[in-house]
């Protein structure tokens, strides 16, 4: 009796000590995973970003991740006790009656055959109840960051029945999850209780015969309702397994994807020339974005990218910046091919500010650090032409911009950007339409300013005030360099630059009357 009651005993504190220590490492694994993947979208290709959606990037960074912390805790824990409750139960049972074993293990095969086609159809709904869950996330981050234009436009019926509509998707998705879930355990309860009576049936005549005793028999009935619970809970198991293997899959996709990150690094020494050498690039499933496109730029000079509304000015400062991976032997900087620059080298050469500038929900001086120590935030701003507004702010530099900005104006956002990127004093200025918000006041006061710099700039714009102040000008039309000059010779040679310079000065005369 007191050894009984001693392995009971060690039987609680030893599964309450794996309890405690399997489901502590998969809380372990779960944060491990989060700080890896969300490592792996920082380096995350363009390319895939466009493949994915944001709502499908963050299901696989909480749903997915919480699948397989189930997968490491639970699933291991009900993994080992059903295989050491069925090894130990069937030891006990071959030790009491062979015979009696095989007929009680007689219909391990079709259970064997079951799960296989359980697992199978599982995986399958599994897979398509998470990327359905990424569609339902995709949609709700869209929304609300587009929320102006939800209210602005009354799209707020259209917007809730579409989401209704991926509600319900995921919901018969979900569904049909629980329900195959639910026809297997019942299953399995099923071919338990046969296993069961036949033993009880084939038993009783082995004890009526004599071969038995009717207290092997009782004994070997105990060991088969041991058996019972791992039996029925082997549904649940597997399909715990299933979602956290599938789930792993999709984290994994993610994480082989990311390139490594880049360390800090200084910049070269000195503000290097640029060149593109015959240039054709296109995005992903899509022509040419760029065509043949061969120009320079020297050392400290300027040069404006113009042209109409998708000639390929953004991309051309994406491949520089290596957002995008341009092909080998097409971008350089100061003479060397860009794809062999270390990426924190060309990173801390190159200050890019995009059109669409983005803020985040953080201080101004938080925004224009991003977290880089040393930097003279003050100066950037007035480089800048942003000091006196953020100054007139009743926090300053300490001030708290809304999410992407939205406190603040287009204009003092894209010059927050440009002072961002002046703040850490690169050699190379690539500028993405960044005077389209901005008076021409202080347009002109930042071009002086960034021309005094000796900085070598690149600058795509629709506003050809600012091409010509450019020791050079760039026309772009359809991906292909069509012309390129200064500011009176292209004028003079009456092509589209000539045609988009009057069209330009025909809407100002129309604005100011």
């Amino acid at each position: 009796m007191g050894l009984i009651l001693a392995l009971a005993a060690a039987n609680g504190v030893t599964r309450l000590g794996s309890r405690f220590a399997i489901l502590g490492a998969g809380q372990r694994v779960e944060a491990d995973l989060r700080d890896q993947l969300y490592a792996a979208l920082q380096t995350f290709p363009p390319e895939l970003f466009a493949r994915h959606s944001t709502g499908d990037l963050m299901t696989r960074a909480s749903s997915d991740v919480s699948a397989v912390r189930s997968l490491v805790g639970f699933g291991v824990v009900s993994l080992f006790s059903t295989t050491l409750a069925f090894g130990g139960a069937l030891a006990a049972m071959l030790a009491v009656d062979p015979w009696l074993t095989a007929c009680a293990m007689a219909a391990m095969p079709v259970l064997v055959l079951l799960a296989r086609r359980f697992n199978v159809s599982l995986n399958e709904r599994t897979q398509a109840m998470q990327e359905q869950l990424g569609t339902l996330s995709g949609r709700v981050q869209e929304t609300l960051a587009g929320m102006a234009a939800v209210r602005a436009y009354t799209m707020e019926r259209r917007a809730a029945a579409a989401f209704a509509e991926a509600n319900r998707t995921l919901l018969e998705r979900s569904v049909a999850v629980a329900a195959i879930q639910a026809r297997f355990t019942p299953l399995m309860s099923l071919i338990a209780g046969a296993g069961v009576l036949v033993v009880i049936w084939v038993g009783g005549l082995d004890v009526a015969a004599g071969r038995i005793t009717l207290g092997d028999l009782v004994a070997f009935n105990g060991y088969l309702a041991y058996l019972a619970w791992p039996t029925v809970a082997l549904g649940l198991t597997l399909s715990v397994v299933r979602r956290g293997l599938t789930s792993m899959e999709r984290i994994q996709e993610i994480v082989t994807a990311a390139r490594p990150a880049p360390a800090e690094a200084a910049p070269l020494a000195a503000p290097p020339s640029l060149a593109f050498e015959d240039l054709t690039w296109g995005y992903p499933g899509r022509s040419a974005a760029l065509s043949g496109v061969t120009f320079s730029v020297a050392p400290g000079g300027m040069v404006a990218v113009v042209g109409p509304t998708g000639a390929g000015k953004t991309t051309l400062g994406l491949l520089l910046a290596r957002l995008w991976e341009p092909p080998p032997g097409t971008v350089f900087v100061g003479g060397r091919d860009v794809t062999t620059l270390p990426l924190a080298t060309l990173r801390a050469t190159v200050g890019w500010v995009p059109q669409e500038a983005f803020l985040f929900s953080r201080s101004i001086e938080d925004n224009v650090t991003l977290g880089r120590a040393g930097l003279d935030v003050a100066a950037a701003a007035r480089e800048a032409a942003v000091d006196a507004e953020v100054a007139a702010f009743s926090g300053g530099y300490a001030t708290i911009v809304g999410e992407r900005g939205l406190t603040v104006s287009g204009g003092q956002r894209q010059r927050l950007a440009l002072a961002r990127a002046l703040a850490g004093r690169p050699r190379i200025l690539v500028l993405d339409d960044v005077f389209a918000s901005v008076d021409t006041v202080t347009e002109d006061a930042i071009v002086r300013t960034l021309r005094a710099s000796g900085l070598t700039i690149l600058v795509a714009t629709h506003r050809l005030r600012v091409a010509q102040a450019a020791d050079r000008i760039v026309v772009l039309d359809g991906g292909r360099l069509v012309a390129s000059g200064d500011h009176p010779s292209l004028l003079a040679a009456g092509g589209l630059y000539a045609r988009l310079w009057r069209r330009q000065q025909l809407e100002e005369q129309i604005a100011r009357a």
